[in-house]
């Protein structure tokens, strides 16, 4: 599935669409003349994947505006510098605020895969803005929720939870606005389950979530996230639902596992139905609980019948999500220059298998793991081919840093290709890929050199040579 397809199911996701009402932003950004705000839309609230919306080039007068379409309610970040900024925006509104000092990221925030922006909620000019409700329903919520949860943790009692539920009970009474107060309500039954460490929902909270399905908003999809929490596993290990588990490995049929589902009653509305059952397909599905190819089947079912835009719309990110470096698939593809110039793309790699390297000279880590690959990559030179991508903002001068340059390495510039990160889902560098002669995945990610990675890729050129004498 192609990024212009994620594009439109994100956009879609998050509400984003031509056929809303506009919204205007407008607001002053001291210090950050000349730099760029970034608009994304929410992370949904299974993958925690965003899509980049827009890029604007603050004025030199420091004031910036921007308009976009939005249908009802929707949620936006705002990334700007080492920041990142929540918006909640209403079809035909208007927001002014102003940001914090601009931060630059430095070098090694741009290159280090486990950087986190430092979140908040915009605080928007006017008393009772949607925005300023919810930043400060969330900042009680947050600290009380945080309190409880580190008292839990060092086994200590409760002591003080009366008087925490009573207080945040008090917010209520000031809340004027429609969607400001049902928010409120989520985030306050959210609390209670906390406080009172319940290891099951009560007829209450089951009854609130099934009230709205409401996707979108984050203190909704929270609050279903901790009632259903491996909801799907408890069924399957049940004996009298023990048919869920056979459903699920075989890949359906989907409207048989709907039924065992609304059967229980917990859930009574189809679209929250829908919903439950990809939240838990997902994270099972990297636990392993069930068969992987019956949890992708049914996905994809969902992804065509479910009874609304969002649940098919999640079940196609979904599956690109699973798809998109399994082995077996073709990675994402790139188009970067070798130091001559020369273009190369996955298919310039074809004939020969391919060890895919990420790195960059600003972590140490990455000479050190290519030093142990110089000592044997050599030697399979005619059966694989070896790509390092290098991420430094100066790939000529990262080049020279390795000297002397292994010859039988291919080194390609990703110095101005910061999305490969995120497309490859690197979680920490160097990264290495192993690709077949078709640059389909085997291995992702593979082994470090120092992690024996070579005995890994022999066995494979090894088993390739068997099958070549076979044909």
């Amino acid at each position: 599935m192609n990024k212009i397809l994620t594009t439109v199911l994100l956009i879609t996701l998050c509400s984003i669409i031509t056929s809303g009402r506009e919204v205007h932003l407008n607001g002053i950004a001291p210090g950050g003349a000349n730099k760029y705000i970034q608009l994304y839309s929410h992370p949904d609230p299974v993958t925690g994947q965003s899509i980049f919306i827009e890029k604007i080039r603050i004025p030199g007068h420091e004031e910036f505006s921007l308009s976009i379409d939005c249908e009802n309610v929707c949620w936006l970040n705002l990334r700007y510098g080492v920041k990142e900024y929540i918006i909640v925006v209403q079809e035909g509104g208007s927001y002014e605020f102003e940001l914090p000092v601009y931060k630059a990221m430095t070098e090694n925030d741009k290159l280090n895969p486990f950087f986190e922006y430092d979140h908040a909620h915009l605080k928007i000019k006017g008393t009772d803005d949607i925005n300023n409700n919810i930043r400060y329903i969330d900042s009680t919520f947050f600290k009380y929720s945080n309190h409880i949860t580190r008292l839990i943790y060092l086994g200590e009692p409760l002591r003080d939870k009366d008087s925490i539920l009573e207080s945040f009970a008090g917010i209520k009474e000031s809340l004027k606005e429609e969607y400001s107060a049902i928010y409120y309500e989520y985030r306050f039954c959210l609390l209670r389950l906390i406080t009172e460490k319940r290891a099951a929902p009560t007829r209450y909270d089951t009854d609130l979530v099934n009230r709205k399905f409401l996707p979108r908003m984050p203190a909704y999809t929270d609050l279903v996230g901790q009632v259903f929490n491996g909801y799907l596993r408890r069924l399957a290990n049940d004996s009298q639902t023990a048919s869920l588990k056979v459903l699920i490995n075989s890949g359906g049929p989907y409207h048989e596992i709907a039924s065992l589902m609304l059967e229980q009653q917990a859930i009574r509305d189809t679209s929250l139905m829908e919903y439950v059952l990809l939240l838990n397909l997902h994270n099972e599905y990297y636990k392993g609980t069930f068969r992987k190819e019956g949890v992708e089947r049914i996905i994809e079912l969902i992804s065509n019948d479910a009874s609304n835009d969002y649940n098919r719309t999640l079940a196609q990110i979904i599956i690109e999500k699973i798809y998109k470096l399994k082995p077996g698939t073709r990675p994402p593809d790139f188009r970067l220059r070798n130091p001559k110039g020369e273009i190369y793309t996955l298919d310039s790699l074809r004939e020969k298998f391919t060890l895919l390297v990420f790195g960059t000279t600003k972590l140490p880590e990455t000479k050190l793991e290519l030093d142990v690959l110089k000592t044997w990559a050599g030697d399979y030179k005619d059966r694989l081919y070896v790509v390092v991508v290098l991420l430094d903002d100066d790939f000529h001068s990262a080049l020279e840093s390795l000297q002397p340059a292994d010859e039988n390495f291919i080194f390609l510039d990703g110095s101005g290709s910061a999305g490969l990160a995120h497309d490859y889902e690197i979680s920490y560098l160097p990264a290495f890929y192993l690709l077949d002669r078709n640059v389909r995945l085997i291995q992702s990610p593979a082994l470090m050199p120092s992690e024996n990675l070579r005995e890994s890729v022999i066995i494979h050129l090894g088993k390739n040579l068997v099958d070549n004498i076979r044909d």
